[in-house]
């Protein structure tokens, strides 16, 4: 079993001002360092030290997306100091290319050549069962057994926000460790903060260090990199869980992360700031204001969307905001305006309230549950979420309802026609499942139709994310039929070019 070098008795964060390279960044690296002790502190001489960036999307660092390779190399150079025995850098970046394509493209090939250290593509790990006590998501944890058995991990994340997870600092960063599977199955069950804080229980990184001089704030995460902004910050720590909340703190968001306060649950480390030592800057003296994601899709809609969170944890937060997203990347599918409220704090009340005002999540206060249409759940229920936003006429869901139509209405000669196929397939369209079969666990053989011009995004996006650490090509199990709203005659072609795949595959159709 992988233990730390170094037994944490209290956790210390510094933070520093920094938005240079070269020599003055790894000055800056090295005093943060300093101030949490040292390098030498947590590395010893017979150490294998792996390091983790950021790399999703395999954005340019320019867009607050990706650890800067630079920032990385100066963090190599502390480690050298330290004089560690063996220094790997590798990723999984979870993007729609191969993980190896930003690791050179973003210069971490040449960088590694250049320090004499090791580069992995975790794509192609090898990956061991890891036990989880007491796990929020599942109780085994895949992880690369590379990272399991090195002595030292330390994790470079990037400073963001995220709309899946309220921000994504060091335990978000590994995210990126799991199979590309275990992402998929993650964000198919709505689980992704869950997963993270199970893998910051068996494997909290023992230093991190976070390039905040360019972060990405809004949407963010690894979905839009619209809004980078320059924060000029450097931070480091000896235990993710303060550092991920000091860094929550710094960028103004909202602390009820549940992934930081589940990891803090499961012993990862301590999230609560008056037992937490920040050296250097204080927090009130480097905050910068983030846009949150909730901010950025009412942005984008052209005003059609309010989103007023009283509060709410991030996980609420994401199910709310996370649905009008993705409408809001095609206004036009925005029919009514709408105001979701969600948290358990007090709501200024509008003197005129919208009549399509949605109160979401348990934690409502009874009060104004009846101001709106009352949606409960913890988290709330997003089925019923979607299903109000389509009552009351605010998203578009003509393709939905012609997918519908075109199910429910064909003569025998169609239904012999899938009988056997029609199990094996799942269809989306107006940015949700509309039809899973029985036999479709949404898994790698996905045969899958998308259908509708909203849905082009996440058939080109549905690829890589499934299929890039295989052979695999997505076109060989999905079909995408473009239209605004959809013809039907388009949706019977797609179930019959998707049946033809699966023939091709040699199985039932």
């Amino acid at each position: 079993m992988r233990s730390s070098p170094y037994k944490k008795n209290f956790s210390e964060v510094a933070i520093a001002r920094c938005s240079a390279s070269g020599e003055a960044l790894l000055d800056c690296l090295r005093d943060t360092a300093d101030k949490i002790g040292g390098m030498k502190r947590y590395i010893k001489t017979t150490d294998t030290v792996f390091i983790k960036p950021n790399l999703t999307a395999g954005m340019p660092t320019e867009s607050g997306g990706t650890t800067d390779v630079l920032f990385v190399e100066a963090v190599v150079e502390l480690v050298k100091e330290a004089g560690a025995a063996r220094i790997i850098v590798g990723e999984c970046s979870g993007n729609e290319s191969r993980s190896i394509e930003s690791l050179t493209n973003l210069g971490y090939k040449d960088m590694c050549e250049r320090q004499g250290v090791e580069m992995v593509d975790l794509d192609f790990a090898e990956f061991v069962d890891v036990p989880v006590k007491n796990a929020k998501y599942k109780d085994v944890v895949q992880l690369p057994r590379i990272v399991w058995e090195s002595d030292v991990f330390i994790t470079v994340p990037v400073l963001k926000t995220h709309i899946s997870s309220g921000v994504t600092v060091a335990i978000k960063n590994s995210f990126g460790l799991l199979p590309d599977y275990g992402k998929m199955y993650a964000h198919r069950d709505q689980a992704v903060e869950k997963v993270i804080a199970d893998i910051a229980s068996v494997l909290p990184a023992d230093i991190v260090f976070v390039d905040g001089r360019v972060g990405a704030e809004g949407i963010a995460g690894g979905n839009d990199f619209e809004h980078p902004i320059r924060s000029n910050l450097v931070i480091a720590g000896n235990d993710p869980v303060a550092t991920d909340i000091v860094s929550t703190h710094l960028m103004m968001q909202n602390p009820r992360v549940k992934h930081i306060q589940w990891a803090a649950e499961l012993g990862a480390g301590n999230d609560r700031l008056e037992f937490i030592t920040v050296r250097g800057l204080s927090i009130e003296e480097a905050r910068v204001d983030f846009m949150t994601p909730s901010e950025q899709v009412a942005g984008d809609s052209c005003g059609k969307v309010k989103i007023c969170e009283l509060g709410a944890c991030s996980i609420c937060c994401s199910f709310v905001a996370g649905p009008l997203g993705r409408f809001t990347k095609n206004p036009a599918s925005l029919l009514e305006p709408v105001e979701a409220v969600t948290g358990p704090g007090d709501w200024d009340v509008p003197e005129n309230i919208n009549p399509r005002t949605l109160l979401l999540g348990d934690c409502i206060q009874e009060k104004y549950r009846g101001l709106g249409k009352f949606v409960g759940g913890c988290p709330v229920n997003v089925g019923e979420y979607m299903k109000a936003l389509a009552d009351f006429n605010v998203v578009c869901a003509k393709c939905a309802q012609a997918v519908k139509d075109v199910l429910e209405s064909q003569d025998d000669g169609f239904a012999a026609e899938f009988a056997d196929a029609l199990p094996e397939f799942r269809i989306l369209a107006s940015n949700k499942t509309v039809y899973q079969g029985e036999n479709n666990k949404g898994e790698t053989e996905d045969y899958l139709l998308a259908a509708g011009k909203c849905m082009s995004g996440y058939i080109r996006n549905h690829g890589r994310r499934v299929h890039k650490s295989s052979d695999l090509d997505v076109t060989e199990y999905c079909v995408f039929k473009d239209g605004c709203p959809i013809d039907p005659a388009d949706i019977i072609g797609g179930l019959r070019e998707l049946k033809d795949k699966m023939g091709a595959k040699g199985r039932r159709g």
